[in-house]
């Protein structure tokens, strides 16, 4: 048995797993964790670095038999103090299956939970999934490391009450909210994310690879329908960046990073120092990154993509100016024209993101979004349905019967004057139709200033979406529609 405290997170990851089905469009890129899990990777590096011991294993299905053999084997390999998991609310359903399965094999290891969702509601968690033993509350390298300690120790629920951060219930029942946690102040001294958990130096090289980097924590900003911790934004330096890309790419021999901040870069005098040290240190890499629309001038994508930027993507959200300015966006339309159209004259591969579904949206101000969209022509478009998600402000105009509905007992609500099967009609059909334009083509396709690479991708969008359109209006015919029920095979 390791002498080590030691943890051993789990997530399910399904197999198909594809960011924003990229591989549809000749994007394909593996990511070997969604976004969020690289905050295990994060809580792994400080237990080592402070005498712990972390470990993590995925598997594809909550009660899947293959996916309980691996982690078998991993609790026979590592015998582990505690099991951890990392959850965002749409989540929460399917890893308590997982969870109620781990409680049948080891209902001696106790299972804590971190994460937005549970951070925003900890005593909801408790009440209604009883099998989570604690949850971390905030962000989780000193309570999970004090935690783990006293865990490993042999201590019980009622020793944890001087542990910052933490919520449980104890012998009683009573729930159990300790003193939050102070959060970490300077960021930069966090050692390096343990990357070994995901990737492997001996591996044959993977050119799809896309390396996972998150450079804050917190954010500037209060968007209505983000739940992510608002305020107190702390970034690492760009010196601290640029090692850690170095690092990277001498130890796995990766050539792409994904930046997974939620906006990036911090500042542009912040992004001219991170510049400066790729050009000093001679490094070729290739990324991408989201910005808002406000951030970066001509000149800054243009030095972007000297050092090898290959897209960005741009979070609009809205093509109507009062629902902007009522979801706290801190954009404008004109900042979103300009930004995209900088994307467009400088030749990097642009991603404009709009979420359907805000509060007082009704079918005028998404056409807006919809108008907009077209007008910005970017690349490639998203249209979101809003999901309004616990400790998002969205979340509070939901109607108190329908605030469970990620557990399943209502469908998903809507805030606005459409309902969601609208909404999601109006998404999809808006996907399908952007890029079917002249304009579109004119720019993207035909013209512009992309590269081969890119331009490529975007005609592989504009025919797989003219396809999907075709397609789509042939079964409204009924002969049609009967010869293609015909064709999908029976479940």
């Amino acid at each position: 048995m390791d002498s080590k405290p030691t943890i051993l997170f789990i997530a399910i990851i399904p197999r198909d797993y594809s960011p924003y089905q990229a591989s549809a469009y000749g994007m394909e890129r593996t990511f070997d964790l969604l976004p969020h899990k690289y905050a295990i990777l994060a809580l792994v590096s400080w237990l080592r670095a402070h005498g712990c011991e972390g470990h993590y294993v995925w598997i594809n299905e909550a009660n899947d038999e293959e996916g309980m053999g691996i982690i078998d084997k991993a609790v026979e390999l590592i015998r582990p103090n505690a099991f951890g998991l990392s959850l965002v609310t749409e989540e929460m359903v399917s890893h308590y299956k997982l969870i109620e399965n781990l409680k049948k094999h080891y209902p001696e290891i106790p299972v804590i939970v971190g994460g937005p969702h549970v951070t925003h509601m900890p005593e909801h968690t408790l009440e209604n999934f009883p099998l989570i033993d604690f949850v971390a509350i905030g962000e989780g390298e000193e309570t999970l490391h004090e935690w783990l300690l006293k865990t490993h120790a042999g201590q019980g629920k009622w020793e944890m009450s001087d542990v910052d951060g933490l919520a449980f219930k104890d012998q009683l029942g009573r729930i159990v909210l300790t003193k939050p946690r102070e959060q970490i102040p300077n960021i930069n001294f966090l050692p390096d994310p343990a990357y070994d958990l995901v990737h492997d130096p001996e591996a044959p090289k993977d050119n799809r690879a896309a390396f996972p980097l998150v450079c804050s924590y917190g954010c500037y900003f209060n968007c209505t329908f983000c739940s992510v911790e608002h305020g107190n934004y702390r970034s690492i330096s760009p010196e601290k960046l640029a090692d850690r890309i170095e690092w990277a790419k001498k130890e796995y021999g990766v050539d792409y990073f994904a930046i997974r901040d939620s906006f990036w870069p911090p500042t542009r005098e912040w992004l001219n120092r991170f510049c400066d040290e790729i050009e000093k240190r001679k490094v070729k890499i290739q990324f991408h990154f989201q910005t808002r629309a406000n951030t970066l001038t001509k000149e800054n994508l243009l030095r972007l993509k000297k050092i090898g930027v290959k897209a960005i993507a741009i979070g609009v959200e809205a093509g109507d100016p009062d629902i902007l300015k009522s979801i706290k966006k801190s954009i404008t339309v004109n900042m979103a024209r300009r930004g995209i159209k900088a994307l467009n004259d400088v030749g990097v591969f642009s991603i404009a993101f709009f979420i359907f579904g805000n509060k007082g949206e009704n079918r005028k101000t998404i056409q807006a979004s919809i108008d907009l969209s077209r007008e910005l022509n970017p690349s490639i478009a998203f249209y979101h349905v809003l999901y309004p998600l616990p400790g998002a402000e969205a979340f509070d105009s939901v109607p108190e019967n329908e605030k469970e509905w990620w557990m399943g007992k209502s469908p998903l609500p809507s805030i606005c004057d459409l309902p969601v099967n609208d909404l999601e009609k109006l998404a999809t059909e808006a996907f399908i139709k952007f890029p079917l334009r002249w304009n579109y083509l004119g720019q993207q396709v035909l013209g512009g200033k992309l590269s081969l690479e890119f331009r490529k991708i975007t005609t592989r969008i504009f025919f797989v979406h003219l396809r999907k359109y075709i397609l789509g209006n042939l079964e409204r015919v009924g002969i049609f529609r009967a010869i293609f029920r015909g064709m999908k095979p029976k479940r």
